[in-house]
């Protein structure tokens, strides 16, 4: 049995969209007997010291983002937690949001090698290539989506999806080992129609299947 916990939706995504999206993916792995568990922000710590095989993080930090005072979920503590757990051999999947408004000194943000920076308003077309610079063919899907540009640590992980779009071009998700633990970042998708997107729905198969497998 695989025990998958998952934390999903903040102020700007819609957490029962990333269930469905998630419920999607997950019944792809069709040789893995999944415990699929969602959590809220509050049992973050609790569920971690269960070792789970792996924490998919689908929230922005931002509890409240448009509010004067602004708090976020994020504690030093938890920062501190989420690493260590990985480096003990478990796994996260930072997910659209889960790489999006925490602080980019964080020991997190530090663990992805990567995080958003910031995304052209509303949703564009946005074109997904599995390989670098190939934006037609096989190899490329498209959507409506928010197209993230972001931050990555290129010289320290394995970048294995690409976008372009109307603002040009970006990073669209990586992964690498990290302690005895994996870690995986996937920016699209940000609408229900996105995350069931075929293509979307089936690279995130391949990156829960590469994070739980020994």
């Amino acid at each position: 049995m695989v025990n998958i916990v998952a934390l999903l939706g903040d102020y700007w995504h819609n957490a029962d969209d990333a269930k469905d999206g998630l419920e999607a993916a997950i019944e792809r792995l069709a040789n893995k007997e999944v415990n699929l568990q969602f959590i809220t922000h509050e049992e973050v710590s609790e569920t971690l010291d269960e070792k789970p095989d792996l924490f998919i993080n689908a929230k922005m930090d931002q509890l409240n983002p448009k509010d004067e005072r602004v708090f976020t979920w994020l504690t030093d503590e938890l920062d501190k937690k989420i690493v260590n757990y990985v480096e003990d051999g478990g796994n996260v999947i930072a997910w659209h949001a889960g790489s999006a408004g925490y602080e980019p000194d964080s020991n997190y943000i530090q663990m992805l090698r990567g995080y958003f920076d910031y995304h052209p308003p509303g949703l564009q077309d946005v074109t997904y290539m599995l390989k670098k610079n190939e934006k037609s063919g096989d190899n490329t899907f498209s959507l409506s989506d928010e197209q993230y540009f972001v931050k990555c640590d290129v010289a320290n992980t394995e970048v294995d999806l690409w976008s372009t779009g109307v603002d040009g071009d970006s990073i669209a998700g990586w992964k690498h080992s990290y302690g005895k633990g994996k870690v995986c970042c996937f920016t699209p998708a940000h609408t229900k129609d996105g995350m069931l997107n075929e293509n979307v729905s089936k690279l995130l198969a391949e990156k829960i299947n590469w994070t739980i497998s020994k």
